[in-house]
């Protein structure tokens, strides 16, 4: 084999392997978020409007809506739970040689205390 065939046949290979790579997508990611039953977790400046020992439970409800847990504590106390939950999946392709997959799962909880129809105490738990 000449020096002149041998060039040509490595050049055939190499750009056969670039072929494949590029025509077959070497590299792809995709990434899906899906949130739980109450949507999206209610942005910061709405829970900055919350003024404990003033808010009531009727504006609390119409802007936050119906809670995910409601319980009683006593005759005139009611904890009021909020769970929002948001989930990502993301998927990670190289050719054929690596794959990864990772799902992340997002969960904030915000709870009042509503004493007497008014919000006496508010805390985000994670």
């Amino acid at each position: 084999m000449n020096r002149m065939e041998w060039t040509r046949r490595a050049g055939g290979l190499l750009l056969s392997i670039a072929m494949m790579l590029t025509g077959f997508g070497c590299i792809s990611s995709r990434s899906d978020v899906t949130y739980g039953a109450k949507g999206p977790a209610v942005p910061s400046s709405t829970l900055r409007q919350i003024k404990c020992g003033q808010t009531s439970k009727a504006w609390l409800l119409g802007v936050m809506g119906e809670p995910t847990r409601a319980a009683r504590t006593s005759a005139n106390t009611e904890v009021l739970t909020y769970e929002y939950t948001k989930t990502v999946d993301s998927d990670l392709n190289f050719f054929i040689f690596f794959d990864a997959d990772n799902r992340r799962e997002e969960r904030t909880v915000h709870v009042f205390e509503v004493t007497d129809g008014i919000v006496t105490k508010h805390w985000k738990e994670r």
